[in-house]
């Protein structure tokens, strides 16, 4: 037995932990963008929901419909801007 105190050993996340949280800011970034630009393209109106449902046409087109998806795609690339700088702040 020692005269000097034991330090216990200090536990710290695995890198593994580090690199999901930089897929998943990288992944909420790219749906994003995806819902802030889709809805305004061309393609936006071919899909198999308009077509089967003939109501959904007058909701599918509307442009505060397709407003309200591109705020919810302002709102993943701000959720990944909070992400990434948290991952910047944390790995200095």
């Amino acid at each position: 037995m020692s005269l000097t105190p034991e330090v216990p050993p200090t536990f710290s996340r695995p890198p593994r932990h580090r690199l999901l949280r930089f897929a998943l800011a990288l992944f909420t970034l790219e749906i994003g963008l995806f819902l802030l630009i889709f809805p305004w393209r061309d393609t936006w109106t071919s899909n198999y929901f308009q077509a089967s449902v003939p109501l959904l046409d007058l909701v599918w087109e509307n442009p505060y419909f397709r407003g309200a998806i591109s705020g919810l795609g302002l709102v993943n690339i701000y959720l990944a801007a909070l992400e990434f700088s948290q991952f910047v702040r944390k790995s200095s």
